[in-house]
């Protein structure tokens, strides 16, 4: 038995958070989360999120994303970005393998089309 969390169940978890009829557009598997970009929000989901009740499932609709950005991958990780304020705590982080920027890259552009679609809307 290993101690290390299982990408595919925090993979199905994330999507067992999903709402009746809300679609997957990009999903990005980082390090001990994932991140799931549905056609109304993003969702992060920490590995062992039942564990941690209050952080280990986050989500926010677009209306209240501020910014996603998407650094590099450096020394073989990157790190994917959202932003729902200006201030240090309204940042969430999840960090990747290099080898997975494309899909990071995806889920970058994916949430930016859904961020100004819902600016389009107010």
């Amino acid at each position: 038995m290993t101690d290390r969390p299982d990408p595919d169940l925090t993979a199905s978890r994330a999507r067992e958070s999903l709402e009746p009829e809300e679609s997957v557009v990009a999903e990005l598997s980082g390090t001990g989360a994932v991140l799931l970009a549905t056609d109304r929000r993003v969702l992060i989901v920490r590995d062992r999120a039942g564990f941690r009740p209050r952080s280990g499932i986050r989500s926010w609709p677009y209306g209240d994303i501020v910014s996603v950005s998407l650094s590099r991958p450096v020394r073989g990780q990157g790190v994917f970005v959202v932003r729902s304020g200006t201030y240090p705590w309204q940042a969430v982080s999840v960090f990747f393998a290099s080898q997975l920027l494309p899909e990071a890259e995806r889920a970058l552009g994916a949430i930016r089309r859904h961020l100004r679609q819902d600016a389009g809307r107010r």
